[in-house]
Formats: structure tokens, C-alpha cells, sequence
């Protein structure tokens, strides 16, 4: 007999993340028949050693080369016997319901194809491509002319990212985030699974183009994830390569052929000129400010004793006011000050669904480190595109 679900996380050097994740997964899991795969593209940090050491129910699957995010996922679902199938990314922590509430969400929607939900980054703030319209030469120019930007709400100028639709209610949607999507495990025998054309980006757009016409995808809110995102993606040439060729990919896919020779040049070339345009970007690319960017020289810590015993002892921090819940922490009076308070979260210690609601109120008050459930490391978010910190114990 299938299980409930089966979760598919494809990695690469990404164990801190991936540890934090996997936590999470098993937490969410509860009494539910889950399967979790990860599949591994050559990774040459201690990854693989760290799941076989500490979670043991996890299937694995070792590549001896970066065969890329769509074929390692699909080497995953071909083994996969959950009912409905979910692609997580590792640089994710879910909250303890996020499975119970995906499960019943199919059940009362008979209709769903793909589902996606809403996602935060490690700072607290919605990230926008939770939702997506599908991309065209349009958008692109709204997107890179700054219109979609200064009319975020627009369903013109901001299809890109769904921006007409509120971030807080559920709708169809035409395209979900690979970083979490769910289908039902019987819909590729239609539509077939992920296009390997895609080695990294671009796949979940095919995807959910093509799981649209088996039904409704849904961008359901009613759970909440926390995606680093930047954290573990480099901006390089690679990555505007790849992310940006996605789309000539999926263009050429699905739409060349409504288009004459001169129509099919001209994106081809229009698509190309982005791509030298961000490249030539790089030279410039700095860290943006904010008004609270210096950080505090005090901490709040909430979580065991023992994992407070670490943080002192590591002089890590020389100011740590331990808590032990959400409730206790005084947001107005810290609201007052112009820095941002450190703040750490023990994983193992709080509920992952406190610690999103309370992110959510309080993005610009906080910097937020996430302490593994072991206490052997803290990771330290400094937003979706920036690359996070680990201190290890």
C-alpha cells in the first residue's frame, strides 16, 4: 500500500541547511505514513555523512556527478509511492502542520494539480514568487524597467509575481516555487514529470504550465514556510546563465510556435540582452542598507538551557537575555531602538509555526539565527539575497 506523501529534497553542499530541514520534515511528519528521499548531487561537504548519521529513515540516493535539480528529483519520483508528492528545497524549515494541512487540502479540493503555499525568508519578509503569473517578453520588461516595482499591485505591470492577488488568501494560480510544490503522484502519468532540459531554474514554471492542464494550481497560504533562498544560491555568471536561459527554454518549449522567424529572433535576442546586462550588474552588486542595519551588541535566546550553556560558553554573544517563550519578549520597547536585536531560535526547542507567525510581525526588528536541534551550529539569516553565516560548536 502508497504512503501518505512522499517528500523529495535534492542537495548540493548544503548540510547545515539541509539539517535544519530535515528536522522539520520529521517533525511535520507525526503520525502520517511519510517517505523522504534525498537525493545528493556529488556533494563534497559532510552531507551524506550527516543523514545517514542522523536520519536514518531517510532514503538516499548519491550521484557521483551534479546530474542537476530536474533529473535528481525525477530519480526520486520514480521510486516514490506517496499519494500525493511534494519537491522541498533544503534550505527550507517547514512548520508541524505543513503536511496534515497539505493532505487535507487535497482531500477538499478533488480539483488541485499543483500546490504551492507562502513563503518567507530568513529574515521574516513574503517572498514574492510564492505566486507567479507565467512569464512573457512583457513581464520582463515591466520586471527589469522598474514598472513592476513601483506598481506592485498591478495586474498589468505586476504579473510576474501575481501582485494583484493578496499574499494572504488562496487562489489559482498559474505558477508555483520549485522550493515547495506538490502534486498528486498519479497526475505525471499525464503530464510526465520534470523536464531534464532544465539542469537548475526554469523547471517549475514548465512544471506548472504543464500541470495546469490536468487542473488548478493552487497557492495556498494557510502554510507558511521559511525559504533562505539567497543563502544558499551564488550569483555568479553560472546561476545568471542557467536562470535566465530557463526562460528562453521554456519560451521556446511552449511558444515559438505561434511565433514568425522575425518573432522568434527577436525574444531569442531580447532574452540574451538581459543576460548580458546582469552579468555586466555583477561589477556593481552590493549589499543594499537599511536603516536598521547595524546590529545590537545584545541577544535574546529562545530555547533550552543547555543550548544557552553553548552560546556563553563559545563567547559567541557577551549579552544573551534567555527567554522561554515568544510571549515574553517585549516587541514595542525593542521597536524603539534604530538596531536590529539578535535574536536565536533553538529549533529543537520552539514551534516551528510560533517561530514563522512571530517572523511574519516582526521582520525589521530582528536578526535571526537558527540553532540546529543538536546545538552543534547557529545559522545567521541576512535575507534573500545575501549569503548566511554559520558558527559551528
Amino acid at each position: 500500500m502508497g504512503k501518505d506523501l512522499s517528500v523529495i529534497i535534492v542537495n548540493y553542499n548544503v548540510s547545515a541547511f539541509l539539517k535544519l530541514c530535515l528536522f522539520s520534515v520529521r517533525k511535520a511528519s507525526g503520525s502520517l505514513d511519510v517517505e523522504v528521499f534525498v537525493v545528493d548531487n556529488a556533494s563534497e561537504d559532510d552531507s551524506m555523512e550527516m543523514v545517514k548519521r542522523e536520519f536514518p529513515e531517510v532514503r538516499l540516493i548519491e550521484n557521483k556527478e551534479n546530474v542537476g535539480f530536474s533529473k535528481a528529483n525525477n530519480q526520486a519520483i520514480d521510486l516514490a509511492t506517496g499519494r500525493i508528492m511534494l519537491i522541498l528545497n533544503p534550505d527550507t524549515i517547514i512548520p508541524e502542520y505543513t503536511f496534515t494541512r497539505l493532505l487535507q487540502f487535497y482531500d477538499e479540493h478533488p480539483d488541485a494539480a499543483g500546490v504551492g503555499i507562502k513563503m518567507i525568508d530568513g529574515t521574516g519578509k513574503y517572498l514574492p514568487e510564492s505566486k507567479r503569473g507565467l512569464p512573457s517578453t512583457r513581464d520582463f520588461v515591466y520586471r527589469f524597467s522598474g514598472l513592476s516595482k513601483f506598481f506592485p499591485r498591478s495586474k498589468i505591470f505586476s504579473r510576474y509575481y501575481a501582485g494583484h492577488l493578496s499574499s494572504d488568501k488562496t487562489w489559482v494560480v498559474q505558477v508555483l516555487a520549485g522550493a515547495f510544490i506538490a502534486f498528486p503522484s498519479k497526475i505525471t502519468d499525464k503530464t510526465g514529470a520534470l523536464d531534464e532540459d532544465f539542469f537548475m531554474y526554469g523547471e517549475d514554471i514548465d512544471f506548472s504550465y504543464r500541470l495546469s492542464f490536468e487542473g488548478n494550481n493552487y497557492y495556498y497560504p494557510e502554510i507558511t514556510i521559511i525559504h533562505f533562498k539567497g543563502e544558499s544560491t551564488v550569483r555568479d555568471k553560472d546561476y545568471i546563465n542557467r536562470f535566465y536561459g530557463a526562460m528562453l527554454i521554456f519560451t521556446k518549449k511552449h511558444f515559438f510556435t505561434k511565433y514568425n522567424r522575425v518573432q522568434k529572433k527577436m525574444i531569442s535576442f531580447f532574452i540574451k540582452l538581459i543576460i548580458s546586462f546582469m552579468k555586466f550588474t555583477l561589477i556593481f552588486h552590493k549589499k543594499k542598507k537599511t536603516d536598521k542595519e547595524v546590529l545590537s551588541d545584545s541577544h535574546i535566546y529562545i530555547g533550552s538551557e543547555k543550548g544557552y550553556d553553548i552560546l556563553r560558553n563559545a563567547g559567541w554573544h557577551k549579552k544573551i537575555l534567555r527567554v522561554s517563550s515568544f510571549d515574553e519578549i517585549d516587541t514595542s520597547e525593542i521597536s524603539k531602538k534604530n538596531v536590529r536585536t539578535g535574536m536565536i531560535v533553538d529549533t529543537g526547542y520552539v514551534r516551528i509555526s510560533e517561530l514563522v507567525e512571530f517572523m511574519k510581525d516582526n521582520s525589521d526588528e530582528f536578526v535571526y539565527s537558527f540553532m540546529s536541534h543538536d546545538h552543534s551550529f547557529c545559522l545567521t539569516s541576512a535575507g534573500a539575497n545575501s549569503t548566511g553565516q554559520i558558527k559551528y560548536f
